[in-house]
């Protein structure tokens, strides 16, 4: 139902869904552009800072399916706005820690209001086409890129003018405006019967029935497959261990560490718009663009792993970097048009919300990992360089198994 105040144009909507996954990836991505501030203030040595960013994903990964149960029962709008709101908030109490155990519990109850992009999802799929679908959420997801590209050169420049806890300061308090500017303008369309009234009772037995149906098919856990090893990988990189090993291993400054990271966030920008219309318009197919992207996952952190002991120069990185985005990120909205085009809208943030839990749940497990084979190298005399490589051994693994389950994937456009 809408009043005068509530937006109508589905554009504006996603505008403010937008700003909301921007600041959402924003908070994901910071601790790996702060690492040389925070290991500082809070006397971290490589494994220990992993905590920060590992209880972040954690907790991205714990609000995963409940976000999406909520959207689905509760409306994606209630949801949203609380999630905002409380994000500002503990983004506002982590600037105030003094040591790493309130940090780590800060970072993750931050990560428990992270899934903006889950009733986000919901929101879209209520007010937007069916055949223009995967093109908002590419827009959508295309902001996460200007997350990272905010957490990159904008957020250095922060530091050094006001120090990284006044940056942040001024984040949260923004985020917590977001939150009830969405409350106040965003309609209830994705959670409202046909006479126009919100119902629990009738949106939890519809979720019922649709989840039940989604848990039985093979290609929901194949799907699931692909975007726990692929996005779980890209999250190590961006969220932690990616400005380090530009800095420690390859020996860049901070500034050119920051330009390379603001690079490789907006270059790909163009093709998070181009492979959804390629998939819609021309090929008519979804699974031929996972397979690309594993396979190409796979060769990038071949030659990061095998590429000899020497450090890699700026522009060399640079290029990694963006190619690493282009078939990783740029895909991830595919993968959700295959989940909606497979199971029921009743269930659709649910779903969405479970396979997108998979992805924080790896990388948390393997930032821990990569910490402590880097640190366990570096302590044995290995080269920067050569410990980081021996690191990347853990997601090419993991590479190898996304692009496996490409092969049994059925196509969701079409059928094929």
């Amino acid at each position: 139902m809408t009043t005068p105040m509530k937006l109508r144009s589905p554009l504006s909507i996603l505008g403010l869904l937008c700003l909301g996954y921007a600041l959402s990836f924003f908070q994901r991505v910071n601790p790996s552009v702060l690492a040389p501030d925070l290991m500082e203030a809070f006397s971290l040595d490589a494994a220990s800072f992993s905590l920060i960013s590992s209880a972040t994903m954690l907790g991205y990964a714990f609000t995963q399916l409940p976000s999406g149960l909520l959207a689905d029962i509760v409306g994606g709008r209630r949801t949203l706005a609380a999630y905002q709101v409380l994000a500002g908030v503990f983004c506002i109490l982590f600037t105030f820690c003094s040591s790493l155990a309130p940090a780590v519990a800060c970072r993750f109850l931050l990560g428990l209001t992270l899934a903006s992009n889950v009733p986000s999802y919901k929101l879209l799929a209520s007010c937007v086409p069916a055949n223009r679908y995967a093109m908002y959420c590419s827009v959508l997801t295309g902001c996460g890129v200007i997350g990272t590209l905010m957490a990159a050169s904008p957020l250095v420049t922060a530091t050094h003018l006001m120090g990284w806890r006044t940056a942040l300061l001024a984040v949260g308090i923004f985020t917590v405006f977001l939150g009830a500017a969405i409350w106040l303008l965003v309609p209830d369309y994705d959670c409202t019967e046909s006479s126009g009234f919100f119902s629990v009772r009738s949106n939890m037995a519809a979720l019922r029935q649709g989840m039940n149906e989604a848990v039985r098919m093979r290609n929901f856990w194949l799907i699931f497959a692909w975007f726990m090893f692929m996005i779980g990988n890209m999250f190590v990189l961006l969220t932690t261990w990616w400005g380090s090993y530009l800095m420690q291993a390859n020996g860049l400054g901070k500034d050119a560490a920051g330009l390379s990271i603001s690079l490789m966030s907006l270059l790909p920008l163009p093709f998070m718009f181009l492979f959804p219309w390629l998939s819609d318009n021309v090929f008519h197919c979804r699974k031929p663009f996972l397979m690309v992207s594993a396979g190409m996952q796979m060769c990038i952190l071949a030659f990061i792993c095998f590429h000899g002991p020497g450090p890699l120069s700026f522009a060399t990185l640079t290029v990694l970097g963006t190619l690493f985005t282009i078939f990783t990120n740029c895909m991830g909205p595919i993968s959700f048009t295959m989940v909606k085009e497979s199971v029921p809208s009743s269930a659709l943030a649910s779903a969405t919300g479970f396979i997108n839990s998979s992805a924080p749940v790896l990388a948390a497990v393997l930032q821990g990992l990569f910490g402590t084979v880097v640190a366990s190298c570096l302590g044995s005399g290995m080269p920067p360089a050569q410990a980081f490589s021996r690191a990347f051994l853990l997601l090419l693994a993991g590479s190898v198994i996304a692009l496996g389950s490409t092969f049994f994937m059925k196509d969701t456009l079409g059928g094929r």
